[in-house]
């Protein structure tokens, strides 16, 4: 019944959007009806630009967050279990956070020119600290019984990292990475947007300047589905490699 509820909430919105822009009652140039935007969404994916910038879009934001991921998960583990790396670490890491990615895009820039590389650093900086915060707070929250009753057994260093750290974290650790995935997400559209020659934020831009309203919204609802698709993988995924926990129980 909930779900009815929601679909038939969008469709009421469609449906007066749809209205408004069929009797003018808002500019059809800047407010195309849902009808242009789906027309506009089939004709970029027939000539096969949509498909060309959505993989470069992906391309970025996997790579960025597939470093962030094992930069954020290996030094917040470290520093989560090792207290003389926590007080060295965690100053510098809590001093660059509240600087917002986007903040960073002129030294990227700068840095690395125009192209994929300041893409690649963007998405990195927004992902990374999500990740590391989750998996710093998952290691320091280990029940340290846990930990005495496998070294009571004889677990060797690597036993009590495979067998104790890594399953206690995954609860917390796991939400983190779905996290620093949609942050990186709206990171390489906001680089696309500035710095590059392509994907769906440069085809937005490209498309802002010569005023085709429906396709920057065309590039919109593609970035919405595309992440809205991402989370449901990670939740799914979420829910059955840590589905024993109380969190992910239904």
């Amino acid at each position: 019944m909930a779900r009815l509820r929601m679909f038939a909430g969008i469709g009421l919105f469609l449906a007066a959007w749809q209205l408004a822009a069929s009797l003018e009652w808002v500019n059809p140039l800047l407010m195309p009806a849902p009808s242009r935007i789906v027309a506009a969404l089939y004709d970029l994916a027939r000539d096969g630009s949509l498909w060309t910038h959505v993989g470069a879009s992906l391309q970025r934001v996997f790579g960025g967050f597939l470093l962030a991921a094992v930069c954020g998960v290996a030094l917040g583990m470290l520093t989560g279990w090792v207290r003389w790396i926590s007080d060295i670490v965690r100053p510098m890491i809590e001093a660059l956070r509240p600087i917002p990615p986007i903040a960073w895009t002129p030294l990227a820039i700068l840095w690395f020119g125009v192209g994929n590389a300041p893409s690649y650093f963007l998405v990195f900086i927004g992902a990374v600290f999500p990740i590391f915060i989750s998996t710093y707070t998952a290691v320091r929250n280990i029940d340290r019984a846990q930990i005495n009753a496998a070294l009571c057994l004889g677990a060797t260093p690597g036993l009590l990292v495979r067998d104790v750290l890594i399953p206690a974290s995954l609860p917390i650790v796991l939400p983190g990475l779905r996290i620093g995935l949609g942050v990186g997400w709206m990171c390489v559209v906001a680089a696309e947007l500035i710095a590059a020659q392509s994907g769906l934020g440069y085809m937005i831009q490209q498309n802002r300047l010569l005023l085709q309203t429906q396709n920057v919204l065309a590039g919109m609802l593609t970035i919405g589905l595309i992440g809205f698709l991402m989370s449901i993988a990670l939740e799914w995924a979420e829910r059955r490699w840590v589905g024993w926990a109380a969190a992910y129980r239904s």
